[in-house]
């Protein structure tokens, strides 16, 4: 019967009144609309006309699944996609399908053993994967994602900012020490010099817990001392700086003052500093890793502070941050001709210009690894500022991590 061949087999859904009204249309419906299965059953009303066994023009069929299959081998986790998978990897495998075996020559000592942070190696020479305090381990047992545990909106974890700027590579011009401003934010971990005491430096290591050079603090009671943390402008207040009273002083046990070996001392706060978007510790390398050796193989670090802006000159009003050259140890002694033990090493021009200065001591020296800030060294003495041929002489993290982790953890 004719008048039933119109009637409607299925009900639209409309997407208006009136457009609906309409017969369906193949530019309109699947090509300025969303082409879903309804859009397309406006079209061909009868369900056949879209899947049409045997041919190859087929307007509308179902993708298939080809995780059914369980193509990703070795404990993968297969991913569904349009007509194609991914695996993700179990550790040890790698491949499309997971299918090949990582070599275990693959050590740690190669590029971080694929590690974002840490890479230790075990007897069976394999190695693992771990990462700094606020971090995660990601499910490709590589990556260190950030945990997020804190209350506060702005929380980050230790070594990273929310600014991602770094500091430009300057050009060498006669006389310049500083290098530039450090733009507010930038340099979470610094610790600013005040009025009460403490002239120098220092470094961020938690809420409680201060590093800084030994020579700043020696034979001064903790008493007088304070710290401000969050400071960009020394000549006068900003919201973000906080003030906390030093309640005691560790200095290393191998100290020297005539060599100025060993040249490191914790402070520990009164009470915590409120950590935020411009107070965050630093990370502090990993021990009983090969990470030391990555790190020092990160050839440009980033030195920060207030400190003379030229040799017996004014200080800095900002914060100033400038990027120094690593220089191996033989070739600082050799040019040098100083006392440079292996608690220390050096960085910066041999044809001077760019330096630390009097007043950056007990400040850090960071290296950017991947997408982690790592302290890397701590300011200690210099022979001048800039000079040709004097390079800037900091102390050797690494090789103090022992002791640092120890006196956090007992003091």
């Amino acid at each position: 019967n004719r008048k039933f061949y119109f009637f409607p087999l299925r009900t639209r859904r409309a997407n208006s009144f009136l457009e609906e009204l309409r017969n369906g249309n193949l530019e309109r419906e699947c090509y300025e609309e969303k082409c879903s299965y309804e859009e397309a059953r406006e079209i061909f009303p009868q369900a056949q006309q879209l899947v049409k066994p045997g041919l190859t023009d087929v307007f509308w069929f179902p993708a298939p699944n080809l995780c059914l299959s369980s193509p990703c081998q070795n404990g993968a986790t297969c991913t569904r996609h349009l007509n194609t998978f991914t695996c993700k990897c179990a550790a040890g495998f790698h491949g499309s399908k997971c299918d090949k075996v990582r070599t275990t020559s693959t050590r740690c000592r190669y590029r971080n053993g694929g590690c974002e942070h840490f890479c230790r190696e075990n007897p069976d020479r394999s190695r693992f994967c771990f990462c700094a305090p606020g971090y995660g381990l990601d499910q490709d047992n590589g990556t260190c994602l950030p945990k997020g545990q804190s209350g506060s909106p702005g929380f980050l974890p230790v070594g990273s900012v929310r600014f991602p700027t770094e500091p430009p590579l300057v050009n060498f011009a006669p006389r310049v020490v500083r290098g530039q401003a450090c733009p507010k934010g930038h340099c979470p971990w610094q610790v600013s010099p005040t009025p009460a005491g403490f002239s120098c430096g220092a470094i961020i290591l938690s809420d409680v817990w201060i590093l800084t050079a030994a020579h700043c603090i020696w034979r001064k009671p903790s008493a007088i001392l304070h710290i401000y943390v969050g400071k960009h402008d020394l000549e006068r207040p900003e919201k973000t700086e906080q003030r906390q009273r030093v309640l005691n002083i560790t200095i290393h046990p191998d100290y020297d003052p005539l060599t100025t070996d060993s040249d490191l001392a914790l402070l520990k706060l009164h009470r915590p500093v409120k950590l935020g978007l411009h107070v965050i510790p630093i990370c502090l390398p990993a021990r009983n890793s090969t990470f030391a050796w990555t790190l020092y193989n990160v050839r440009q670090a980033t030195v920060s502070g207030w400190g003379r802006l030229v040799e017996a000159g004014p200080i800095a009003r900002y914060l100033q941050w400038l990027v120094l050259p690593r220089v191996p140890l033989q070739e600082c002694r050799l040019h040098t001709q100083l006392n440079i033990t292996k608690n220390m090493f050096c960085a910066g021009h041999r044809r001077g210009g760019q330096d630390a200065c009097e007043g950056d001591s007990g400040g850090p020296l960071v290296a950017k690894y991947r997408k982690t800030w790592f302290l890397s060294g701590v300011v200690s003495w210099g022979k001048g500022c800039a000079k040709e041929n004097m390079y800037g002489v900091y102390a050797k993290v690494t090789n103090f991590l022992d002791w640092i982790e120890t006196v956090m953890a007992t003091g």
